[in-house]
């Protein structure tokens, strides 16, 4: 009787650690590794990210914020870029510049002006973020510009990059 006692206290708390893991990895945090550059200077490709999934559950993303989210495309695929527009705004590319309502938007995470062209208008709709790559060189970034991703809805929308944990180029051996 002792040793059924045993193994049911034993299962109830690796019942309840599994339930604990699976809670913080589908609404808590989660580590992420970028694959590709579309988001250099920012991130760079094999970067290990630290992903705040909470976040956008008690509010909506801002612009400035970089979100991981579900491809449109490819639902397996997650994609990470930044909010370039929320709903209500009017995005436009004109000359390599970006602009947000008519005014100019200063970006200083970026290393070269925009190369793919002229874009929009376009009003960002409810319940949507218009998102970009941070690194603007021609066809170097899949992103709201293309129809194949498009305004990412808030409900593809799976967390926010809080910090880079670890960029391997960086590492080294002594």
């Amino acid at each position: 009787m002792l040793q059924v006692r045993r193994l049911y206290s034993w299962a109830m708390v690796l019942i309840y650690a599994c339930l604990f893991a699976w809670t913080v990895n589908h609404y808590g945090i989660a580590l992420s590794v970028v694959s590709g550059t579309s988001m250099q200077p920012t991130l760079h490709d094999g970067d290990h990210l630290l992903i705040n999934k909470f976040q956008f559950l008690l509010e909506k993303p801002t612009v400035g914020d970089v979100i991981t989210f579900r491809d449109p495309s490819d639902p397996d695929r997650y994609l990470v870029k930044r909010v370039i527009g929320k709903p209500g705004d009017i995005i436009e590319i004109r000359d390599g510049l970006l602009y947000r309502n008519g005014k100019r938007v200063q970006e200083p995470y970026i290393d070269s002006m925009i190369e793919d062209g002229d874009f929009g208008p376009v009003k960002v709709r409810q319940e949507t973020v218009f998102v970009m790559g941070d690194n603007r060189h021609r066809y170097a970034s899949r992103d709201s510009r293309y129809s194949g991703v498009g305004m990412v809805p808030y409900a593809l929308i799976d967390g926010k990059v809080e910090l880079i944990l670890w960029r391997p180029s960086l590492a080294a051996s002594l």
